[in-house]
């Protein structure tokens, strides 16, 4: 194997860029790189573009609509736009991310069972105190480091799953969950 043939050569086919002429205007743009030309564009400060909350769709979801696939990828040579150096090396670092992202949720345990009797006083309805204070510790207890809490699933009335991911003493990076 040579040199050339480890090198990457795919990028995302679509590319999002914005358009701010003025202090008033944010547009989202999504453009095809095989054509040249727009595939998507919307008002990127209305709320009800951008926010679930308002009823937004991802834009993975709305390309999706107008018959694009987000993830797809073409050959670095047949974009007809100009490419960002390092394109190609960034999206192969990217996808290994996600890879090992995925892996480590695969393989994500139920904290609250994990820690067992360490965990007997946490209160959901204090829940970051009890992160702090009470999960936090029992990790660290564990010989787990660089413990830090996510929200996973949320609803109008605050988190229903949580995740944390801590360093592991053997090294490896590890996930929770609770809720």
């Amino acid at each position: 194997m040579t040199d050339a043939d480890t090198v990457p050569t795919m990028i995302p086919r679509y590319v999002r860029s914005t358009f701010e002429p003025d202090e008033y205007t944010y547009d989202i743009i999504w453009t095809d790189r095989l054509t040249g030309k727009c595939v998507l564009s919307y008002d990127g400060a209305d709320p009800a573009n951008t926010n679930p909350a308002y009823g937004a769709k991802p834009d993975s979801d709305c390309l999706a609509s107008c018959g694009h696939d987000i993830n797809a990828e073409i050959e670095l040579g047949q974009s007809v736009i100009p490419v960002p150096e390092g394109e190609a090396e960034r999206l192969v670092a990217r996808k290994a991310r996600a890879a090992e992202r995925e892996q480590e949720n695969r393989e994500a345990l139920d904290l609250l069972n994990f820690l067992g009797a360490d965990a007997e006083t946490f209160d959901f309805d204090d829940y970051y105190d009890g992160e702090r204070k009470i999960l936090r510790p029992a990790l660290e207890k564990r010989g787990y480091t660089s413990v830090s809490f996510y929200v996973v699933e949320a609803d109008s009335f605050g988190p229903l799953i949580r995740g944390c991911v801590a360093q592991c003493h053997c090294g490896k990076r590890v996930r929770f969950f609770y809720g």
